[in-house]
């Protein structure tokens, strides 16, 4: 693949348009007849609220080797010279099996999913953290919203898609043994399955028998359901972020995709004027916006929010009350079930009538990303309104230390700065300087732009 610098001098790819052979031939039918159309629906209202007067194709890259990317900007080989295209465009890589097992549907409408933001919302920041992003683990704010985003369409793709071979994976019928346990395959059955069961509002139980205490931690598959994540930990889920988009489109019919979209994508393109930061809490602020807009939409979309999260960005209370109902549940205890089932409920439907009466409410348990920095540029990002053991016990922290912070954390509300921490966890001096030049560190290594 030859590459020259964009006028920004970045490197980027140099192509040629292919106007001929069999893959051409099968993704215009797609474009055409599959739910691919429908995603070029999508994209052409999200560049018509963008830019109304910019007129332009959506491209695809047909990546030579590694591919499954939303990246922008490339040169065109055409007759008289190269052109630059200041455009998105999806980089991926296309064969037969790929296109004839749903697969190209799948993921084309996942990465579609960020070229839309990135025409509605080119403001994005950059998150924080460091860690790899999968729909299970936990990141930051902008990753969460960004994954989130495009995992809803997979499940879009499927629940529309045409192709047999789709339904069937879909459906359980079309399986192959080991597969399924490889990291990437395992991510892409969770994205699927457990956005529509709600699961990544549970926490992590760290895997058993694996020596790495991070990968331990942030890889695992395994969740408890009596414990639920807090505020910020669910908005640093891109799982939980999907969830809402799936549920916030219901069940749309494929005719009806652009007007299901156009309230939400007007919405995201109007958080383009807000002064967007790494630690915004993005969910909330397009609720914010939608209702501001369409005040039906707005509750509606409010009201699946609050019950989704179980209430955990409004009062930080209400997700271990919702826990210890579920431990009582798992247990078959139906005394302490029901005698605990009316109060959880009623505490949800105030919390639920609070936020619409004052959608300010939205995040009023959501503290400040407390973002330290360990090991070096590239080395782990904690915040400590969302990190767990492994990941404090990453900083240098004793395992008393880790501890008190996390038992300060969850029985109360989030932190409301370093000083706060040290204080409520009562840790040493020694420790709480240690944290506040790991902050520093943070601050000077700044946001991490992901691929």
């Amino acid at each position: 693949m030859r590459e020259r610098p964009d006028p920004a001098g970045r490197a980027v790819p140099v192509v040629s348009r292919v106007q001929d052979g069999e893959v051409h031939a099968a993704v215009q039918r797609e474009a055409r007849e599959g739910f691919t159309a429908r995603m070029l629906e999508l994209d052409a209202l999200a560049r018509g609220l963008a830019a109304p007067s910019r007129r332009e194709p959506t491209w695809l890259y047909l990546s030579p080797e590694d591919g499954g990317f939303a990246r922008h900007g490339f040169w065109l080989l055409e007759e008289g010279g190269e052109r630059y295209v200041d455009a998105p465009y999806i980089d991926l890589v296309v064969d037969a099996d790929s296109l004839a097992d749903g697969g190209f549907e799948e993921v084309f409408a996942h990465e579609m999913g960020h070229v839309f933001l990135r025409r509605l919302l080119p403001s994005l920041p950059a998150g924080y953290s460091r860690a790899p992003h999968h729909a299970f683990s936990l990141t930051d704010y902008p990753t969460a919203f960004d994954e989130g985003f495009a995992i809803h369409f997979q499940l879009l793709a499927r629940r529309l898609t045409a192709n047999a071979r789709l339904q069937a994976i879909d459906h359980g019928f079309d399986t192959r043994p080991f597969l399924p346990w490889w990291l990437s395959h395992r991510d892409r059955s969770l994205r699927i399955q457990g956005v529509r069961a709600n699961l990544f509002v549970q926490a992590q139980r760290p895997m058993q028998g694996v020596a790495d205490v991070l990968a331990a931690e942030q890889l695992s598959p395994e969740f408890d359901a009596t414990r639920l994540r807090n505020g910020q930990q669910m908005l640093s889920s891109e799982g939980v972020v999907a969830t809402l988009f799936h549920r916030w489109i219901g069940e749309a019919p494929a005719d009806g995709l652009a007007a299901a979209y156009r309230p939400w994508f007007e919405a995201m393109a109007a958080m383009q004027a807000r002064p967007l930061q790494a630690d915004s809490p993005l969910p909330v602020l397009l609720l914010r916006e939608l209702h501001a807009r369409d005040a039906a939409a707005g509750r509606h979309a409010i009201g699946i929010f609050i019950d989704t999260t179980y209430g955990a960005t409004v009062d930080p209370a209400l997700p271990r009350q919702a826990g210890e109902l579920a431990l009582a549940g798992a247990t078959g205890d139906i005394e302490a079930y029901v005698s605990r089932l009316k109060p959880a409920r009623d505490a949800l439907a105030a919390a639920r009538e609070s936020a619409l009466s004052d959608p300010s409410r939205l995040d009023a348990a959501l503290g400040p990303g407390l973002w330290l920095l360990a090991d070096g540029e590239q080395g782990t990002a904690v915040n400590l309104n969302s990190a767990e053991a492994a990941q404090l016990s990453a900083l240098g922290l004793s395992d008393q230390a880790v501890s008190q912070l996390l038992a300060s954390r969850r029985s109360g509300a989030a932190f409301a700065g370093i000083e706060d921490a040290v204080a409520r966890a009562g840790l040493d001096a020694r420790t709480a300087a240690r944290m506040k030049a790991q902050a520093a560190a943070m601050a000077s290594a700044g946001p991490y732009p992901r691929r």
